[in-house]
């Protein structure tokens, strides 16, 4: 595992569907990131029973915010998750500066990553598989973010759902 303090860039070239950037699972998996060099916007979405309910409104929200504002990186993405409740889940924009409408938030301590790829049903199992590894290496999880690397739609354009689960370390 390699610890970093910038999170991998994107180049012209992945931006194939002028939406989501083609992801590179190898820049991630495996890797410790401290986010401490960043800062980030959040916004709140709803669910019933983890099913999101307006995700596409709440993402469309801050992502305008961002844009009006000039704050979005051209060569990075992030955008980490995490259920608060069956309910609501929070999601941490990455952002250059202050978005009118939003305080700033820093996200600290190491967080361990590991990529997944397939259907959002597996989410339990993916759950399960990263505790495990991560207990068999003797690191306790504190928190656990998730990063969705791409909307449904480039998701099917690409042929893979990656996601990626990062885990606060001690």
């Amino acid at each position: 595992m390699t610890y970093h303090t910038m999170i991998p860039k994107y180049t012209e070239a992945d931006n194939v569907t002028g939406c989501c950037p083609v992801f590179h699972p190898e820049a991630w998996d495996n890797q410790i990131f401290d986010f401490k060099e960043y800062v980030f916007i959040k916004e709140y979405s709803s669910s019933i029973m983890h099913i999101p309910l307006n995700l596409g409104a709440a993402m469309t929200k801050a992502q305008k915010a961002i844009d009006l504002s000039h704050q979005a990186y051209l060569d990075q993405y992030l955008i980490l998750s995490k259920d608060l409740s069956p309910w609501k889940t929070e999601h941490y924009f990455l952002v250059k500066g202050e978005v009118e409408g939003y305080s700033l938030e820093k996200i600290e301590g190491n967080y361990l990553a590991k990529v997944y790829d397939g259907p959002f049903k597996d989410m339990s199992k993916w759950i399960k598989s990263y505790m495990d590894e991560t207990h068999a290496q003797g690191l306790n999880v504190e928190t656990i973010f998730m990063f969705y690397t791409t909307c449904p739609q480039c998701a099917k354009t690409y042929g893979h759902n990656y996601v990626v689960i990062l885990g606060k370390i001690q």
